[in-house]
């Protein structure tokens, strides 16, 4: 099983690809955390507030990205990096 996330704005989309017998089964799950617009104060977990840091620290940055689209990707994939590999430990704040 694979699985693969995509960020737009506040949605994120995650994609679940299952190899079976030759065929490949998908599974789509969407789930809105604001997290574009989220600010420290209302982080909800170690894990937004990771997102959150990284994002402000992108915001403006001309060597950076090209877009808000692209920042948010950044932030996406090295949070969930930091979780899977247990640098962010705990999920409640």
């Amino acid at each position: 099983m694979r699985s693969e996330k995509i960020r737009k704005g506040s949605r994120l989309t995650t994609r679940l690809y299952s190899d079976n017998h030759g065929t490949t089964s998908e599974s789509a799950f969407f789930e809105v955390d604001n997290l574009d617009t989220k600010t420290l104060d209302q982080a909800e977990s170690n894990y937004e507030e990771v997102f959150i840091r990284i994002r402000e620290l992108l915001r403006g940055k001309p060597w950076c990205c090209d877009s808000e689209e692209d920042s948010l990707f950044i932030c996406q994939t090295i949070a969930d990096d930091l979780r899977s590999n247990l640098l962010i430990r705990k999920e409640e704040r």
